[in-house]
C-alpha cells in the first residue's frame, strides 16, 4: 500500500526543482486541492502566494524599513530602472519619514510590515489592526498609502488575516527568501538567487542589511540579464490570470 505522506514528500522534492515553491507547500493536500481550482496563486480570502506563472515578471520586496541603508537599495533600483515593494515598520518610518517619503516618490510600492515588528499571531486581532492603523497613519503623514501586509516573519493566523482584511489589505508571501552572505562573492549570491527565480516569483530581501545593499546592484543586473521584468506587489496581483 503506497503511504501518501511519502509520495506527497517525493513528488514535493523532485516538483521543487522546477517550481522552488516552499517545500511545506507541496506537501500539503490542501495545496494541491487549491492548485486545481485556480486558488494556489492568490487565496481569494485575500493572501498572494505566487505571481503569474505565464509572465517572466518578478516582484523585488524589501522587510523591515525604513533605515538609512535603506538609501543604498533606493539608489540601486534608480540606476536600473526598476521598481521594488518596501514593506516598512512603522515605528521605523516615524524615525525616518524622511527616507520613507523617498520611497514613495521614487514610484516604489509600499506595504505595511506591522507596527513594531512584533510576532503578530501572539496579539488579538484588535492589536494587529492597531498595529496596521498606526502605521497607516504615519505613511499618510508622507504621502504613502499601504498596498499590502506582510507579518513579521510572513507568520499568520486568522485573526491575522481579518485584521488586514479590516484595512483592505491583501497579505503578501514570498516564494525565496535572500540576503547577501559574505562567504560567497557578489556574483555567486545573485547566481543562486537566478536559479532560484522563476516567473511569478516574489523575492524578499531586507533593506536594513549593508551587505544585501551592496550587492544589490549585482543581483539586479543578473537578474535582467536572465529576461525578467519587475513589478510591484500590487501590479502582481493585477496581472494574476
Amino acid at each position: 500500500m503506497i503511504d501518501v505522506g511519502v509520495l506527497l514528500l517525493t513528488c514535493a522534492m523532485l516538483i521543487q526543482l522546477n517550481w522552488r515553491e516552499p517545500q511545506e507547500r507541496l506537501i500539503s493536500p490542501a495545496y494541491w486541492v487549491q492548485r486545481l481550482q485556480g486558488k494556489d496563486l492568490y487565496d481569494p480570502r485575500g493572501v498572494l502566494w505566487h505571481g503569474n506563472r505565464n509572465r517572466p515578471e518578478i516582484a523585488l520586496t524589501f522587510d523591515d524599513g525604513p533605515k538609512p541603508e535603506t538609501l543604498l537599495v533606493l539608489d540601486a533600483l534608480k540606476t536600473e530602472g526598476i521598481k521594488a515593494t518596501f514593506f516598512m515598520v512603522g515605528k521605523h518610518i516615524k524615525e525616518h519619514p524622511e527616507i520613507a517619503r523617498r520611497v514613495i516618490e521614487e514610484g516604489h510600492a509600499v506595504g505595511c510590515h506591522s507596527y513594531d515588528h512584533q510576532r503578530q499571531t501572539l496579539l488579538t486581532e484588535k492589536q494587529v489592526w492597531q498595529q496596521i492603523w498606526d502605521s497607516r497613519i504615519l505613511i499618510g503623514r508622507v504621502q504613502g498609502r499601504f498596498s499590502a501586509y506582510r507579518p513579521p516573519w510572513t507568520d499568520w493566523n486568522e485573526p491575522v488575516l481579518h485584521a488586514a482584511q479590516a484595512h483592505k489589505l491583501p497579505l503578501a508571501m514570498y516564494t525565496y527568501a535572500t540576503d547577501y552572505q559574505s562567504h560567497l562573492t557578489p556574483e555567486q549570491w545573485a547566481n543562486r538567487v537566478a536559479r532560484m527565480t522563476h516567473n511569478g516569483s516574489i523575492l524578499l530581501l531586507h533593506d536594513t542589511y549593508p551587505t544585501t545593499a551592496d550587492a544589490l546592484p549585482v543581483l539586479l543586473r543578473t537578474l535582467k540579464r536572465e529576461g525578467y521584468q519587475f513589478v510591484t506587489i500590487p501590479e502582481m496581483i493585477e496581472r494574476l490570470p
